[in-house]
């Protein structure tokens, strides 16, 4: 508990140096259409399919060809590292919380996060989350990330009640 506290501390302290390694996304549409993040009621966290993080890596690496980069390679430190992120994140409703507290706990260089999207399926989020990053482009801090000078890669999942978050770590 005072490891999460002081992260949202430091989170609230370190706001723009967090932008750099990737702030959180706007939540997607709810099933009433809303865009407003929603507070979910924390439950059990329930664990990442293989498939779903095969997934988040190839849309990640589709992506990074397209500009003439070479594919990432999953990673899985930092999968643990990512499955954590998402987890606390998730729960916590405050973008890179995990990320903050243990400053990358020296496994993870930098972050996106795709947080707190209701009513689409996880492969859906990724999909859209991370075409949504790509969209904004060179100068988008995402975007940026995606291309960076990385060769390894991690992605987390946590489905908390409704609510999917997804989290990329790279190195």
């Amino acid at each position: 508990m005072r490891q999460i506290a002081i992260a949202l501390v430091a989170a609230a302290i370190l706001g723009p140096a967090c932008a750099a390694t990737g702030s959180p996304l706007s939540p997607s549409a709810t099933n009433t259409g809303s865009t407003e993040p929603v507070a979910a009621t924390p439950s059990v966290v329930t664990p990442s399919s293989s498939s779903d993080l095969q997934y988040c890596a190839d849309i990640t690496n589709r992506y990074r060809v397209s500009v003439g980069l070479r594919p990432l390679v999953r990673s899985a430190s930092l999968e643990d590292f990512a499955a954590q992120a998402a987890s606390v994140d998730g729960v916590a409703h405050v973008a890179h919380t995990h990320f903050a507290a243990t400053n990358g706990d020296g496994i993870s260089s930098a972050e996106t996060e795709i947080l707190w999207w209701r009513g689409f399926t996880v492969q859906a989020v990724i999909q859209r989350g991370l075409a949504q990053m790509w969209d904004v482009g060179p100068g988008g801090e995402h975007y940026d990330i995606m291309v960076g000078a990385f060769s390894q890669i991690g992605c987390g999942i946590a489905v908390n009640g409704s609510e999917v978050t997804v989290t990329q770590d790279f190195r």
